[in-house]
């Protein structure tokens, strides 16, 4: 089998570890017992390395200019070459910041955030009232902007959204503390503790706008990571004069993706309804960015360069690799499939995971069913798509999962489930034409692909499929549909309220189309009680799937978090927080990188 167990609660390697290692509030010098040397030569165009050693001595107020005061008389040598002020620490903190906002400049990764309002049900437990989504493109070229994917609403229907002004521009902001006033002239920096976040050490450092700062400011607790002054992580939510009666908290996260550089991975934002924090959360939301490398994206590497010297009718001014895929332009004949095709220009476009162990665990599923039914199916595979909504489809006999799907499934059987639907309709030949194929005439913009691409079935097929797949669990060792039917009970039950999560960008709506002809095993679960701690419907959203935010490879977590305490904990597709287990790229000795330290 395939070693799928049923999970809840944190995902997106959340394995996290926190321990304080010391609780002194007046640092007054760093130590650092010698120098990290790698990767200089490679990036020596991001500017002079951060690693100069201040001269020992104590700090008149660790909110002061950047001037430090002298050594005292009586400070050993070596103590005065191997130690930096907590000045000087804050000092490379901005520094090294400002060379992660410069070198994004050179990147254009996807941000994609997913929205949930709750309200507080019959019960006075929080359920969704409403969601909303967002994919874009972060451009930092000039101010923070964002470029949207197209979006083709399904039969002419417009998705309900969050009544808020609330836009995917001020989502981006949440990456950064302050892109253009992270200074010392705008803000104080207070020490707080040394902590550990996983397997790395951090200062925590609180930062609140002066006063003469200006309308806006960030109140906040950092961590700086210990080695190349990088903020791994930060916390609070920004005041403003002009900002309405939402206060929004975010928690933003960063992940080690090239040598001295954590760029930004994870943000988990939520607000209370009004500025009382005795109220209850109402609106959460998770964004993911990812795609940093997509220079170097797709399976096939000879799609991820130009295929002529100057192909007809590509754009001039294109920014994009991907539009320079089009076997049209190639001088020979390509060997590879249509779906081949497919499947690489949406990976170089972001959208899909590179081939890798999750696939090879959902072809494990797939092969279950073929075996057990007597079937013999060649070239049968699996990808994954890594956007959050629930879809899936059918590509010639490729089979597409999304990462949100994946997440949200609570074992092993219900992913069997999916994956028979899709199966079926490879057996009944609805994918083997080629009319998925219509607009596919490149080059076209990454950010068109949701309209040039489209894997719908009709009715009829939907249900011939959802009729073909009930014989294949029948016959296999999914046989056993209780959990089945309680996801699609909680379908059923969120489905209204959760319409941007069900709906899909290059299928039919998943709580509509797929799996409908299932109903009854729906119905079979009508006496459940979706909040009962024992039967667990459907995960939270980054429960399962972790996603490399530089090569978008995913894999997909073992340990099986420990059940909810109490039904108050329990909702069945929930935007939860975000805890990832943080560790460097490449884990150093001590002899090859020195930790930053104080003395009191």
């Amino acid at each position: 089998m395939s070693g799928i167990q049923g999970q809840h609660g944190d995902g997106e390697g959340h394995d996290h570890k926190s321990r304080s290692t010391t609780g002194s509030m007046s640092p007054a010098v760093f130590r650092r017992p010698g120098l990290c040397r790698f990767g200089l030569a490679t990036f020596s165009w991001l500017g002079p390395a951060v690693f100069a050693v201040a001269a020992a001595g104590l700090v008149v107020s660790q909110n002061a200019p950047q001037a430090q005061s002298p050594a005292p008389a009586h400070a050993p040598t070596a103590l005065a070459r191997n130690s930096v002020t907590f000045d000087s620490f804050v000092d490379a903190a901005i520094q090294q910041e400002r060379r992660v906002i410069n070198l994004l400049r050179y990147f254009k990764p996807v941000v994609e955030t997913y929205i949930q309002e709750d309200q507080p049900d019959s019960e006075n437990r929080l359920s969704p009232k409403a969601d909303d989504y967002f994919l874009s493109r972060l451009d930092l070229t000039g101010q923070v902007t964002v470029r949207k994917f197209s979006s083709v609403e399904g039969e002419g229907k417009k998705l309900a959204k969050i009544p808020l002004e609330l836009k995917a521009e001020d989502l981006a902001l949440a990456l950064f503390p302050d892109k253009d006033h992270f200074d010392r002239q705008h803000y104080t920096f207070e020490f707080v503790r040394w902590e550990i976040l996983g397997e790395v050490r951090c200062a925590v450092i609180d930062i609140k706008p002066r006063e003469n700062s200006g309308n806006r400011g960030l109140v906040a607790r950092i961590w700086v990571e210990d080695q190349d002054f990088n903020i791994v992580r930060f916390s609070g939510s920004y005041t403003s004069k002009t900002v309405g009666k939402r206060a929004f908290h975010f928690d933003s996260w960063r992940l080690n993706t090239m040598p001295m550089m954590w760029m930004p991975a994870y943000v988990y934002t939520e607000d209370s309804e009004g500025r009382d924090p005795s109220t209850r959360t109402w609106l959460k939301s998770q964004t993911r960015i990812w795609g940093y490398d997509l220079e170097h994206a797709g399976d096939h590497r000879e799609f991820a360069k130009p295929l002529t010297d100057n192909p007809i009718g590509v754009d001039p001014k294109r920014h994009e690799a991907s539009q320079d895929l089009s076997p049209e332009y190639s001088l020979e004949k390509t060997t590879y499939t249509a779906d081949d095709e497919i499947v690489e220009r949406l990976q170089v476009a972001g959208l899909m995971a590179p081939d890798g162990d999750v696939d090879h665990i959902l072809q494990t599923v797939v092969n279950n069913l073929l075996i057990t039914n007597q079937l013999n199916i060649p070239a049968v595979r699996c990808r994954v798509l890594l956007t959050t909504p629930l879809e899936s489809f059918v590509v010639g006999p490729t089979i597409v999962v999304s990462r949100g799907l994946l997440d949200v499934l609570p074992d092993e059987a219900t992913l069997a489930g999916v994956l028979a639907h899709e199966l079926a309709h490879i057996i009944l030949g609805h994918s083997s034409g080629a009319q998925y194929l219509s607009e596919f005439n490149l080059p076209f913009s990454d950010l068109e692909s949701f309209s040039k691409f489209n894997f719908r079935f009709d009715p009829a097929q939907e249900a011939e499929a959802d009729k073909k797949s009930l014989v294949l669990i029948a016959n296999s060792p999914y046989k056993d549909t209780t959990s089945l039917a309680l996801f699609l009970k909680a379908l059923e039950l969120r489905s209204a309220q959760l319409p941007n999560l069900l709906h899909g960008r290059f299928s039919n709506d998943f709580a509509s189309t797929h799996l409908a002809g299932m109903q009854g095993l729906a119905s079979s679960a009508r006496q459940t009680q979706m909040y009962r701690t024992d039967q667990l419907a459907a995960s939270p959203l980054g429960s399962r799937i972790k996603v490399d935010p530089w090569s978008d490879r995913i894999e997909m977590l073992k340990a099986a978090p420990a059940p909810p305490p109490s039904a108050v904990e329990k909702i069945p597709f929930e935007v939860s927080p975000f805890f990832p287990h943080l560790k460097r790229l490449e884990e150093k000795s001590e002899l090859e990188c020195g930790r930053h330290s104080w003395t009191s």
